[in-house]
């Protein structure tokens, strides 16, 4: 059985990384499912190519999807650090941490409706009955009007708010500040806001990382002693 010591000192190392681990996951479960669908149509493209990219493939989209739900379980762990860390920088301006909590929420949430929207449409695909040009349109545009138009709307929000909790508390680095304040102005442009989605994976990698060298919080700084 492990001494008090050492299994404070666990504790702290693990919750230490945990945003590295979380980011790490988020970014290679995203990454993976979005390059197991293979060659994707393009948004409002022919119908009949929507149709032959479900027909095409149709379990392994559900699995490159079922990868992209997973990866949110992590990047919600990720940004549930995130949201504690600029909470407890700045308690008595709640603001920008609910901005933060609010945006990291609707990403997750948009994002997940997105990925399950074309998942439907590759099970649909699947199964004995042809899948309708109509129906193929409606799974694969909506989804990516959640996962690429709708979810960076969330993402800059989160990142509004984060760049705001960094330029008044300097709880992190002053360079995540203004690079979250870049992106979110980036999210706000609707025919570039899929260059968002895109690098957004990048700016969990770069959160993860600043996140390591937070301050401890007082409740974790008690698991020392």
């Amino acid at each position: 059985m492990s001494s008090p010591t050492t299994s404070g000192t666990t504790s702290i190392t693990t919750t230490r990384w945990a945003p590295v681990i979380a980011a790490g996951a988020f970014t290679v479960l995203a990454v993976a499912g979005n390059a197991l669908q293979g060659s994707t149509p393009a948004l409002h493209g022919d119908a009949e190519a929507v149709v032959r990219f479900y027909s095409a493939a149709p379990e392994r989209i559900a699995v490159a999807m079922m990868l992209s739900l997973l990866s949110l379980f992590a990047l919600a762990s990720l940004l549930a650090v995130l949201v504690r860390t600029v909470e407890a920088a700045q308690p008595r301006d709640v603001a920008a941490s609910r901005m933060t909590s609010i945006g990291g929420s609707a990403t997750v949430a948009l994002l997940a409706g997105g990925f399950a929207l074309n998942s439907a449409g590759a099970l649909r695909a699947g199964n004995a009955a042809p899948l309708a040009p109509e129906s193929a349109v409606v799974f694969y545009d909506g989804g990516l009007a959640l996962s690429g138009l709708a979810a960076p709307l969330g993402m800059a929000v989160l990142l509004a708010g984060t760049a705001l909790s960094v330029f008044r508390t300097a709880v992190l680095p002053r360079w995540f500040g203004w690079t979250s304040a870049g992106l979110a102005v980036v999210g706000l442009v609707t025919p570039v806001s899929f260059v968002l989605a895109l690098v957004f994976p990048l700016w969990a990698l770069a959160a993860g990382a600043v996140l390591v060298r937070r301050p401890v919080p007082a409740d974790e700084d008690d698991l020392r002693r």
